[in-house]
């Protein structure tokens, strides 16, 4: 049974661990360390990426196993590289997807939109060559 290893800027919903253990067939769910939570919630937006920068999260990895799974979401060019370092370690990286329903609230002049995001099937990272 593979571990989940979880890079995420939120806890995982009630939902997506039932699809875990169920369809991925989990035996643990990893969260990293606070320390590495706030690095992943603070790539810094200022500058490109580097090996440095990337390796409190590919150090954090290390313990993964190939075919343990690694949800993976965040900024953009950070969580490409990282699932990247996945796929070449054996990792299996996978993003959420989910649905995006827009609610709008009309008071006076002012209109407020806000956003309500459900949780649909966890999608596999697979480079473009390999697709179907």
């Amino acid at each position: 049974m593979p571990d989940i290893f979880c890079l995420l800027n939120h806890e995982l919903t009630p939902k997506q661990k039932e699809e875990l253990y169920s369809l991925f067939g989990a035996k643990n769910i990893i969260y990293p360390p606070a320390s590495i939570s706030a690095l992943w919630a603070g790539i810094p937006v200022d500058k490109g990426l580097t090996k440095a920068l990337l390796e409190p999260f590919t150090a954090w990895l290390q313990e993964a196993k190939p075919t343990d799974t690694l949800i993976l979401q965040g900024e953009h060019s950070a969580t490409f590289a990282l699932a990247d370092f996945a796929l070449q370690r054996g990792l299996i990286p996978v993003c959420a997807v989910t649905e995006r329903v827009a609610h709008e609230v009309q008071e006076g002049e002012k209109v407020y939109r806000y956003y309500v995001f459900e949780h649909i099937c966890f999608r596999k990272y697979q480079n473009y060559k390999d697709l179907g």
